[in-house]
């Protein structure tokens, strides 16, 4: 190596490879590329899911597109005459050394940015600052690993770096920021902001490396030190590994477009999560968490549609006010839908053994299918809950309409027949107020709807989900599921005020209109509140309670218009005398305000009720049973082409207004509920998973149809009582899990799943009210009593006696 001393000391002439120059920016492009689509994916501060993106991102910027692009760039760096003592040669430490620093900077970086939905300025230009010092500090570490030369720096070109670095940091992180909270940033824009990233790179170690110059210290062996080769060697492999990266992310992407898009033909359930701010939860590609129900519902006739009315609709609404009816039937029905082979394709959430379509397990799928598919729905809500990784019971309860989705792709002229054919044969489902007609699109989306609390926001946040603004992600949304925009804005604005509890009518007493309409195809709609689809438009009377001279007074007028009363009250409010002049005039203010309302010359002509109905109201505290309003109602059966008559009010399905009657939270009903669901499938699934799960056979318990709690036993001296139809169960909220030795359903059906043995005893209290306020109580037994029962399905609610009422007599 003595022919090289005489550069010792000495300042080398150098030239550079226009090629490694063109590869050191992309290595820098596809390091910065996969840095933001980690960071893309990113969903709050913390959890498993959102450190590992951080880390990687980290890495992805900090070892590739700025420690690789580094050492590829000054493998482009020729010195002398090419000769091989001559080019750089590494110090293996600082190299090393130049490897971590700027991954841990890069991460301070990212820390400080953070990952909130709404940018801040101040930290995304303190994060911006961070990385182009991350860039520099790498840069000028890793030419101090140069072991055989000595770096001489011009100072302009450091300064220079150094503002290149940091202002277009702050530039690239702030664009990418701004697109990834307005929802955005698509994949292209993504790439144009690494092209920018890279450039910054790249940009900030060329304008340095031109003002650099090489000053010869001594000839080296190679093999000692790290060598150009052995640095792009390793440039290679972390390159390959992020090009790796960037694949599986894309294939996973376009896996999720290519199931969004089949789901688009398929029923499916999704969540609708808002959190307190009324922001909607999405995943990081801004779409629904969802599952798969089926491919389509069955349909038995042209007239066995699955809409809101369906039987089935209204079976699962129920069910999703009381997920605990379910919870413990789930694994019968998994192995009793495997068992019966309900669809052809395998179903993802009941695993990948499902066989064809076709008779089996003593059920005919032709003939029940409606069996079939509310065991298909529960089966893909419990999967929902799993994807959330949220209890079942806390899944959120089923919106109240159905969405068609596809009818974007359809073909403009089969959307034209479509249109021309409903305006046809549907004209009065049309009008204004009218529940919406069946769109034929190629699919239909049932929505599981909640508001989610602080505490479950921050960890489904930390689980990988998002929160945004409606407005930012209804154009993703809406091309994923193939509708319009519009309609989809509308619905979840909606669907926002419909997650914030029940809308229960206040307690007291209130003035209402139960006008009816019969629907073409069968059945009548209701005119109902459209934001408070539960609820009659009513008006709410000032005073707490009727007392019996109120009765009598209404007994007067029973039968007469509201006109014939307005009229009445009108002379009686000035005419009259004491309490029942002042209960005529707020009686007739309160009428005119509802008149108004509505806003309807037909309302005119609806009949009073006289005689008060007792309809759900507001209970008290939170784990309280629904109380008991009083409802003075008018009575009305409108023509069938009728409009709504204001846009505050729309036509519900009749059926569907009764179901929501029952669904109060803490309401008796639901466990009357759990009840039917236990009596129908527990004959269905537990027999099946008794015998996936049977003991052996000196370890069977022989069944009984008396409950095991009521056979004498070792221990146990005398039992009082067992339950009535809904003595202890409606002490206990619908909400509250049953205890292990509580009068569930399921102790019932666990030996007897469809009758039962009831086993109480009578109890007479008689309640005397002695003067001053105080009370003698006097309770007598009667014995104890068994008797086979059959209980009613639901008790009688206001609504089926306005029903009865509006056709009394015709």
């Amino acid at each position: 190596m003595s022919q090289y001393r005489e550069w010792e000391g000495e300042i080398v002439p150098r030239s550079f490879t226009p090629g490694y120059i063109l590869l050191s920016y992309v290595v820098s492009y596809i390091g910065a590329l996969t840095t933001l689509e980690l960071l893309h994916r990113r969903t709050a501060g913390r959890g498993v899911y959102n450190w590992f993106l951080l880390i990687g991102s980290s890495i992805s910027m900090g070892a590739v597109a700025i420690w690789s692009m580094h050492f590829i760039g000054n493998r482009a760096i020729v010195l002398g005459r090419g000769q091989p003592s001559l080019q750089i040669i590494y110090n293996s430490g600082f190299t090393a050394l130049s490897f971590f620093i700027p991954i841990l900077v890069v991460l301070t970086a990212f820390l400080a940015i953070g990952s909130n939905e709404r940018v801040g300025k101040c930290r995304v230009v303190l994060g911006g600052t961070i990385a182009g010092l991350a860039m520099c500090g790498m840069h000028y570490l890793g030419q101090a690993g140069i072991a055989n030369y000595t770096s001489v720096y011009a100072a302009v070109n450091i300064a220079a770096s150094a503002v290149i670095a940091i202002i277009t940091s702050i530039t690239t992180l702030t664009i990418f920021f701004v697109l990834r909270a307005a929802w955005t940033n698509s994949w292209w824009k993504r790439a144009l902001c690494a092209i920018l990233l890279a450039g910054t790179v790249s940009g900030m170690h060329w304008v340095a490396s031109v003002g650099t110059q090489y000053r010869f210290r001594y000839a080296m062996d190679a093999q000692q030190h790290v060598s150009r080769d052995q640095t792009a060697i390793i440039v290679i492999a972390l390159s390959l590994s992020s090009c790796a990266l960037l694949l599986i992310l894309a294939l996973f992407a376009q896996r999720r477009r290519a199931k969004s898009a089949d789901r688009t033909k398929q029923v499916v359930l999704a969540c609708v999560a808002f959190d307190k701010d009324g922001r909607l939860m999405v995943t990081p590609e801004g779409l629904l968490p969802s599952q798969k129900i089926t491919n389509s519902y069955i349909e038995r006739s042209f007239e066995d549609v699955f809409s809101i009315s369906h039987p089935v609709f209204l079976w699962v609404f129920r069910t999703t006010r009381n997920w605990f009816s379910i919870r413990d039937l789930l694994p019968g029905m998994r192995i009793h839908l495997q068992a019966t082979a309900a669809v052809k394709e395998d179903q993802p959430n009941l695993g990948a053994s499902t066989p064809g379509y076709e008779t089996a397990g003593g059920i005919d799928p032709a003939e029940d299918y409606s069996i079939i598919f509310r065991e298909l729905f529960c089966v893909a809500a419990s999967s929902l809950a799993e994807q959330l990784n949220e209890p079942l019971e806390n899944l959120g309860v089923l919106y109240d309409e159905i969405m068609s989705t596809g009818t974007t792709a359809l073909s403009k002229k089969t959307r034209l027949r479509q249109i021309f054919d409903r305006r046809r044969n549907l004209a009065g489902d049309l009008e204004a107020g009218s529940p919406a007609p069946v769109v034929f699109g190629r699919g239909q989306l049932l929505f599981i709807v909640r508001r989610t609390s602080k505490s479950e926001t921050t960890r489904l946040l930390k689980s990988g989900f998002r929160f945004a603004e409606v407005i930012n992600v209804v154009d993703i949304l809406a091309r994923s599921m193939q509708v319009e925009s519009r309609d989809l804005v509308a619905r979840l604005h909606c669907m926002q005020e419909y997650s914030r509890g029940d809308h229960i009518m206040e307690p007291g007493v209130h003035l209402g209109c139960f006008a009816i309409r019969a629907r073409v195809g069968g059945g009548f709609d209701v005119v109902v509140r459209k934001e408070h689809k539960n609820r009659l438009p009513s008006q709410q009377l000032t005073f707490g309670g009727l007392e019996d001279w109120h009765l009598s007074y209404l007994d007067q007028i029973e039968g007469w218009t509201v006109g014939a009363i307005l009229n009445w009250l009108a002379d009686k409010s000035r005419s009259g005398m004491g309490q029942e002049q002042a209960f005529a005039a707020h009686l007739r203010g309160s009428l005119a305000k509802l008149a108004a309302e509505i806003g309807d010359p037909l309302f005119h002509e609806a009949v009073l009720v006289s005689r008060p109905l007792e309809m759900p109201c507001r209970g008290v505290g939170e784990v309280g049973m629904p109380g008991r309003a009083a409802l003075i109602a008018f009575r009305i059966v409108m023509p069938i082409h009728t409009r709504a008559p204001n846009p505050s009010l729309v036509f519900s399905p009749l059926s569907v207004f009764r179901c929501q009657q029952h669904v109060y939270k803490n309401a008796p009903d639901h466990d009357i509920f759990a009840r039917a669901i236990h009596r129908e499938f527990a004959p269905l699934v537990e027999p099946r998973v008794r015998a996936k799960r049977a003991p052996p056979a000196k370890h069977i318990r022989r069944s009984s149809l008396v409950p095991p709690h009521l056979t004498p036993s070792k221990g146990r001296q005398d039992t009082k009582s067992w339950w009535g139809p809904l003595s202890a169960l409606e002490r206990r909220p619908s909400g509250t899990p049953p205890t292990p030795d509580s009068s569930s359903e399921k102790d019932v059906v666990d030996g007897l799943s469809y009758g039962g043995i009831m086993v109480s005893q009578e109890v007479s209290v008689d309640i005397r009210e002695i003067g001053d306020g105080e009370t003698e109580v006097e309770m007598r037994t009667f014995g104890t009593s068994g008797c086979a029962t059959t209980e009613v399905e639901d008790p009688e609610t206001f609504v089926d006696q306005l029903f009865a009422l509006s056709f009394e007599g015709r």
